[in-house]
This record gives C-alpha cells, sequence and structure tokens, in this order.
C-alpha cells in the first residue's frame, strides 16, 4: 500500500475518534496527518512528509490554544447572573436548607456562621449546584 493511503487512513481513524471526545486536539491530528498524505501523495520523502505533519500539528494546537483561551465560559457568566439575587427560604437549619429560586429548590449553605436566616437572604457564590448565601 502506498504511504499516502495510510496517511489519510490514520487520519480517518484520529478524526473518528475525535467525534467521540469533543476536545478538537485530534482533530487537528488528523488535519496534520492529512496534509502529510498530501505531501506523500505528491512524491514527497518520508522525512518531509514528518515535517509536513509536525508543523501542521504544532500550528494547529497553538491557534486551538489561543481559540480556547480567547473563548468565554458561558458556564460562568451565567452563575455571575445569580449572584446578588435575593432567594426564599423553604427550610432551613444550622447554616444549611433549601431555598426557592427561579421557581425551583435549590440546596443551599451559609457563607458564614453569622447569616440570619430570618433576614432576606442573597446569594453570595454558587458551588457546583449550591447557593452560598449572605445577608
Amino acid at each position: 500500500m502506498q504511504p499516502y493511503v495510510w496517511w489519510w487512513i490514520l487520519a480517518a481513524v484520529l478524526v473518528g475518534v475525535e467525534l467521540t471526545s469533543g476536545t478538537f486536539y485530534l482533530l487537528v491530528y488528523g488535519i496534520a496527518a492529512a496534509a502529510a498524505g498530501v505531501a506523500a501523495w505528491l512524491g514527497a520523502s518520508f522525512l518531509v512528509q514528518l515535517l509536513v505533519a509536525g508543523v501542521v500539528a504544532m500550528l494547529g494546537t497553538l491557534a486551538l490554544r489561543h481559540w480556547k483561551r480567547d473563548t468565554g465560559h458561558p458556564e460562568a457568566s451565567v452563575q455571575d447572573m445569580d449572584i446578588g439575587q435575593t432567594v426564599q427560604v423553604e427550610s432551613w437549619q444550622d447554616g444549611r436548607g433549601q431555598v426557592k429560586y427561579r421557581g425551583a429548590l435549590w440546596d443551599a449553605e451559609a457563607e458564614s456562621a453569622a447569616v440570619d436566616s430570618a433576614q432576606p437572604l442573597v446569594i453570595r457564590a454558587v458551588r457546583g449546584n449550591i447557593l452560598v448565601l449572605g445577608n
């Protein structure tokens, strides 16, 4: 079998595995393998094929890291929108309880021992699916 066929098989496998991971890194390496396959198909030596794969993989990885760093994290902004909102206490005991917020019951805990559940409680932070509350 010709070397370019091996490169394209490797590219197909990497892209196929990428479909299950969702990180985009294997997609970059699949594109690098496909580029090396094109170089092999054009008659380049094995060393040139490896250089093409390496350069494309390196540039793609750097571009992907730059893109991921610049892409906002929407889950953080959603949590930021919750901070400062008032909640309604459903049950509360020893600094933990359940509160009603956005039409659902949430687990909650006090940010400190000084929090008074008789006063209006405000979301100070979100830790996973637990609201951290304060006065």
